[in-house]
């Protein structure tokens, strides 16, 4: 769609059923607009997957913020969209290789989409500019981790060293700061430094640790609780958060809601 306009509309001095239907015909119009900016989004997502696996050696794994449990995919055919996290959460990125040899990459995230999530790094080193604390002993002796900052773009710049070996290289934190979708992406420098090769999908929902302890247990549903059958819940409180689907009401389909993410971890 490359950001084209289309517009749908009847003339005026057309009556009866068609007038009546013009309202309907553009409502229609833009909701299948939105499903189709997501399937775009899917196939894009899935295209750069299938081109990543052609390129192999360096590949990515997201994982909790204990870097060693797996956030898996929604699906082995969508090897980069991930399930919702609840805002706040934090991920951790591993960038690892199946080769001994130099490499250089970049994470990042760009556009609006820096409104929604947040890459960090561990351990800067205001000598050297290197954040060592988000590279590995395998990445070699002279790797380096190097901000990536400018107008709309935020990650960072990873540079392997040629006495690299198999294995773990690299680690990027990450953390759904807003509600909505945001994408990083994995770029392979000896394939391009301005294209990514695919990018990283992560949706963002309302979280459920109500009491902001970085974990859904009985102390968030006794705040769940203490709202039930609120009704006059509204923007920005939305009844301390427990309206989690915003319909004004503190009911049934919000708990159903809640209990989605019983005892998952933020952090």
């Amino acid at each position: 769609m490359n950001g084209s306009r289309v517009f749908c509309t009847l003339p005026n001095s057309h009556t009866g059923i068609f007038y009546g239907l013009n309202p309907l015909i553009t409502s229609l119009f833009y909701a299948g607009r939105q499903i189709m900016k997501k399937l775009v989004l899917v196939l894009l997502v899935l295209f750069l997957s299938m081109v990543s696996v052609a390129i192999g050696d360096v590949s990515t794994r997201v994982c909790l913020s204990d870097g060693n449990t797996p956030l898996p995919p929604v699906d082995t055919n969508f090897l980069y969209v991930y399930p919702d996290i609840m805002v706040g959460t934090k991920l951790t990125i591993i960038v690892s290789s199946d080769t001994a040899e130099y490499w250089s990459g970049s994470l990042a995230i760009t556009g609006e989409d820096v409104n929604y999530g947040v890459l960090s790094a561990r351990d800067f080193n205001e000598n050297t500019f290197d954040w060592e604390g988000s590279r590995f002993p395998a990445a070699g002796t002279g790797a380096r981790v190097y901000t990536w900052g400018e107008m709309g773009i935020y990650g960072f710049d990873l540079y392997g060293h040629s006495s690299a070996v198999a294995g773990d290289w690299f680690i990027i934190d990450y953390n759904a700061t807003n509600i909505g979708d945001c994408n990083v992406g994995f770029y392979d420098h000896s394939v391009s430094w301005d294209d990514p090769i695919y990018y990283l999908a992560f949706s963002h929902v309302r979280t459920r640790d109500f009491n902001k302890d970085t974990k859904v247990d009985f102390t968030d549903f006794e705040v769940f609780a203490s709202h039930w059958w609120e009704t006059d819940c509204s923007d920005p409180n939305w009844c301390a958060g427990t309206d989690l689907n915003i319909d004004g009401y503190v009911d049934a389909n919000d708990l159903a809601l809640f209990v989605d993410y019983w005892l998952e971890r933020t952090e």
